[in-house]
C-alpha cells in the first residue's frame, strides 16, 4: 500500500508540473468553449454502477462457489502450447512478478493524476471531473467482471506450471489457471484507452495529447511484458487482455457520447425511473 501510495504522488507531481494556471488557449478545456463530450445520468449510471458492482464480486466469488479442476501433482508438457507461446514462456520469477504489480498500479494512478491535475489547475470543471469518475468506475468495473469471467471460464493454466519452481501458494485459490487473459494488461491497458480518448475529448488541440498517450500505452506495455518474463502469463494471453482492456476502455465513455450526438434542438431524450422518453418536436 505504501509504494502505491507513493506511486501516485509521484504521478500527480509529474503532472502538476505539466500542468499549470497559465496554460495557453490550446491547452484549456473544451467546455469552456463548448458542450461536455459526455452525458450521465445520476439515475442511469448509478444503477449501472450498482449492477456492474455486483457482477464484479460475482465473477470475483466464482471460482469459489463453482466447482474448479484441482492440481493433482502432475506434470504439464509444454510441447503441447503453440509455438508463439511456447518460445517466450518463462519459469515463475517473484521480483519480475512484483515489478509487474508496481507497474499496473502506477497505471491505475494515471486517470486521477493528470485529470486531478488538470482540475486543480482551474482546467476542468468539477461537475465535468465526476463525470469522469463515474465513467471510469463503470469501466473499471466492467474490465474485472470482463476478465474473471473470462479467467474462470477458459481455465488455462499458466506458463510458471510448465516449469520446475512454481509458486505452492497459488494451487489452493485456483490461481494457476487463471491465465488467459492476463488481468494486469487488461487494467493496464483499460487505462491507457480510457485515458487517451477521455483526454483527447476533453482537450482536442492539446500539445500533451501525444505524451499523454504514449506515457499511458508505454506503461501498459511494460505491464504486459513484465507478465510474461514473470511466468505468469503467455504471450497470447497479454494480447488477448490488451485486446479486451482497450475495447471497454474505449468502449464506455464512447457510450456516453451517444446521447450528445442524438441530441439536436428538435429532438430531447430523457431518462425516467421507468421509462426512456423521446420528444420529437416537427
Amino acid at each position: 500500500m505504501k509504494k502505491i501510495i507513493l506511486i501516485f504522488a509521484a504521478s500527480l507531481f509529474v503532472s502538476f508540473s505539466l500542468f499549470s494556471n497559465d496554460l495557453p488557449q490550446n491547452e484549456r478545456c473544451i467546455t469552456e468553449t463548448e458542450g461536455s463530450p459526455f452525458s450521465v445520468s445520476p439515475l442511469g449510471d448509478g444503477i449501472a454502477i450498482g449492477v456492474l458492482g455486483a457482477t464484479a464480486l460475482t465473477s470475483y466469488l466464482l471460482p469459489k462457489i463453482v466447482s474448479m479442476p484441482e492440481y493433482y501433482e502432475f506434470s504439464y508438457n509444454l510441447d503441447d502450447v503453440n509455438p508463439l507461446d511456447r518460445k517466450f514462456a518463462r519459469k515463475y520469477s517473484r521480483d519480475i512478478d512484483h515489478l509487474g504489480d508496481l507497474s499496473v498500479a502506477f497505471s491505475y494512478c494515471l486517470v486521477p493524476a493528470v485529470f486531478g491535475a488538470q482540475w486543480f489547475s482551474d482546467n476542468l470543471e468539477t461537475k465535468e471531473g465526476l463525470k469522469i469518475a463515474a465513467m471510469y468506475a463503470e469501466t473499471v468495473l466492467a474490465t474485472q467482471t470482463a476478465k474473471c469471467l473470462l479467467k474462470t471460464a477458459i481455465k488455462r493454466k499458466r506458463p510458471y506450471m510448465y516449469f520446475d519452481g512454481y509458486p505452492a501458494d497459488e494451487l489452493e485459490d485456483y490461481d494457476f489457471e487463471f491465465s488467459l487473459p492476463s488481468g494486469h494488461t487488461t487494467d493496464a491497458f483499460m487505462n491507457a484507452a480510457f485515458l487517451s480518448y477521455t483526454f483527447c475529448k476533453y482537450y482536442p488541440e492539446s500539445n500533451f495529447k501525444i505524451p499523454v498517450i504514449a506515457s499511458a500505452y508505454s506503461v501498459a506495455a511494460v505491464t504486459a511484458g513484465l507478465r510474461v518474463g514473470s511466468g505468469n502469463h503467455f504471450v497470447t494471453d497479454t494480447i488477448a487482455g490488451a485486446a479486451l482492456g482497450s475495447a471497454i476502455g474505449f468502449a464506455i465513455p464512447w457510450l456516453h457520447t451517444l446521447s450528445n450526438r442524438i441530441s439536436t434542438d428538435k429532438t430531447q431524450v430523457s431518462l425516467m425511473p421507468t421509462a426512456v422518453n423521446l420528444k420529437i418536436q416537427l
